[in-house]
């Protein structure tokens, strides 16, 4: 009778210390849906822009992103009017310009994990951002001005808060906003005759679009 009863024991410790290693590694292995990429929507002074972004998961927290976005560009003096017949006109415009493309590199972390639900993710983040600059000539039709397009070059970075928030397991809204460093090294471009810009960054708003997976 002892036999057994010791046989049975051994038998219940084991199953018991069986069943903890086995819940151990579900915890271990738990999933949670984290952004792959998304499709970005910019707002700034600067005007719209678009663009898209891949993310790499490196930690629950922490993960690394690039992508690109295009936008126009303007300088903060000029304005628009319209003449009798109608038609809008830029007074002083010489060039028109564009942010094509800018590379956005950068680091994400999540914030905030054990404060707030799992559908609300705050973060913050950070990065470089090499940028080309091109301009064409306002005298010209919009889509002939091209032939006579010169571009710059430059290398910016950028800093930002925001929150994704989770709608299902498979998509995400998202509101980030990033404050720019985008600044010509050489000799600046004139938007209008009476100014050269240099300076091309500024507070963007960025809405997105963010696809998950299981990671």
């Amino acid at each position: 009778m002892k036999n057994l009863i010791a046989i049975l024991a051994i038998a219940f410790s084991a199953h018991l210390i069986f069943s903890q290693s086995q819940t151990e590694v579900k915890l271990k292995t738990k999933k949670e849906p984290v952004t792959n990429w998304s499709i970005n929507l910019l707002f700034s002074d600067n005007g719209f822009g678009f663009g898209g972004a891949k993310h790499f998961q490196l930690s629950k927290d922490l993960s690394v992103f690039t992508g690109l976005f295009f936008s126009g560009a303007k300088d903060n003096r000029e304005f628009e009017q319209t003449d009798f017949f109608g038609q809008t006109i830029t007074p002083f415009k010489e060039n028109r310009l564009f942010l094509v493309p800018v590379i956005n590199i950068g680091l994400q972390f999540r914030l905030f994990r054990e404060d707030v639900t799992d559908n609300m993710r705050p973060f913050f983040n950070f990065g470089a951002s090499p940028t080309a600059i091109v301009y064409t000539p306002y005298n010209k039709s919009f889509f002939t001005s091209f032939k006579y397009a010169k571009s710059k070059f430059t290398v910016g970075a950028f800093a930002g808060i925001g929150v994704d928030y989770l709608t299902n397991k498979s998509s995400a809204l998202s509101f980030n906003i990033r404050y720019y460093y985008i600044s010509l090294f050489s000799e600046g471009i004139r938007s209008i005759s009476l100014n050269e810009k240099k300076q091309f960054g500024g507070v963007y708003f960025v809405f997105g679009y963010n696809f998950l997976k299981m990671k």
